[in-house]
């Protein structure tokens, strides 16, 4: 995921910010994860139990990518960090996310563990499209973001503002996808879906949910 993608649900949210968690202040922090056990649960809590629990969790050390529980679905799930302090992205893909968009997530929070600069990172990312060492899915990939626990920031830039837990959320991608093809005057046309990173390759339809993954309704907004 693309954080930059919620910028415009951070601005559309607006009173979903802060969060039950602190997080620890401070740009850059350099991306370090939990224990095995804590992260395998925080990443866990991203998607329903049937998918995380059977599913593989990977963490990035030091710019090494570890595979800390071996799964059987062929999903993936991880706890992204961008380089804000305290930032926590849980996040789960089913398979077809987890052979494409995963493998460019794990890009990312490698160069991030190893403190390299975010536009550094974004061209990275956009050579490695180039060399066809990232592709873009051939089918339905899905990324699940239902952890109660998630710490959002808008941007992974500098100016980026903590959302904290913002909303549930499920994200669909579609290369090229715009506002416009959902039949939308502008990415913040609706509440419940939006568009993220508008026609790129890592464009995504983003759709809320009612409940957390497991299951505790989103408390109403004041």
């Amino acid at each position: 995921m693309r954080r930059s993608s919620l910028v415009l649900l951070a601005l559309a949210s607006t009173s979903a910010l802060g969060s039950a968690q602190t997080a620890t202040s401070g740009y850059p922090v350099k991306p370090v994860p939990f224990p095995d056990s804590a992260e395998i649960a925080l990443a866990e809590s991203a998607a329903p139990v049937d998918l995380a629990k059977a599913s593989t969790v990977y963490a990035v050390r030091d710019g090494q990518v570890l595979t800390i529980r071996p799964g059987s679905n062929g999903a993936a799930c991880m706890v992204a960090r961008d380089f804000h302090g305290g930032s926590l992205y849980p996040i789960c893909f089913n398979p077809e996310g987890a052979r494409t968009v995963a493998k460019r997530e794990l890009l990312q929070m490698r160069l991030r563990s190893l403190g390299v600069p975010e536009d550094s990172i974004d061209r990275a990312v956009a050579a490695a499209y180039t060399r066809g060492e990232l592709e873009a899915p051939r089918e339905l990939a899905l990324a699940y973001m239902m952890s109660p626990k998630q710490v959002l920031f808008s941007s992974p830039t500098k100016d980026g503002r903590r959302v904290g837990a913002w909303h549930p959320h499920l994200m669909f991608y579609f290369p090229g996808m715009t506002p416009a093809k959902l039949g939308f005057g502008q990415a913040g046309a609706n509440d419940v879906i939006q568009v993220g990173s508008p026609g790129t390759p890592q464009a995504e339809l983003i759709v809320k949910l009612p409940s957390w993954a497991d299951g505790t309704p989103v408390a109403p907004r004041k």
